[in-house]
């Protein structure tokens, strides 16, 4: 496994733990750093949560991937469901709702750029299986 990929999979897995976890569990203050407010707001809040344990497992697989040569291309698709999914949606938002706050922008790109990230390191991992 090239150690790139290894270092992709455990960022993006630990930036997934740990994303999720604040959502979770500190979500109120996770929201507050993009001018969201969610206190009191029972049915935003309930919304907001729902996809934190599938963004936790996706995190996890990247994990393994990392750890298990085994499970390295899973983890890697992983990554590109995740990144790439969460971006490509935020520019659809983008296009349809108008500009977020700057820090929602922000999120966008660097979503996009680890999504293309795991994109080359998966097109890289085929280009050398199939030569």
């Amino acid at each position: 496994m090239p150690t790139a990929n290894r270092v992709l999979l455990v960022l993006g897995g630990t930036l997934a733990g740990i994303l999720s976890l604040a959502i979770l569990f500190s979500p109120a203050a996770f929201y507050a750093s993009y001018d969201i407010e969610v206190d009191g707001m029972t049915n935003l809040l309930n919304e907001l949560k729902a996809p934190a344990l599938v963004i936790l497992a996706l995190g996890a697989i990247q994990a393994l991937g990392a750890l298990q040569l085994r499970h390295h291309r899973l983890g890697i698709g992983a990554g590109i469901l995740l990144y790439l999914g969460f971006g490509l949606s935020r520019l659809v938002a983008l296009a349809t709702d108008g500009p977020p706050a700057a820090a929602l922008i922000a999120v966008t790109a660097s979503e996009l750029v680890i999504g293309l990230l795991f994109v080359l390191a998966f097109w890289r991992l085929r280009t050398s299986t199939a030569g």
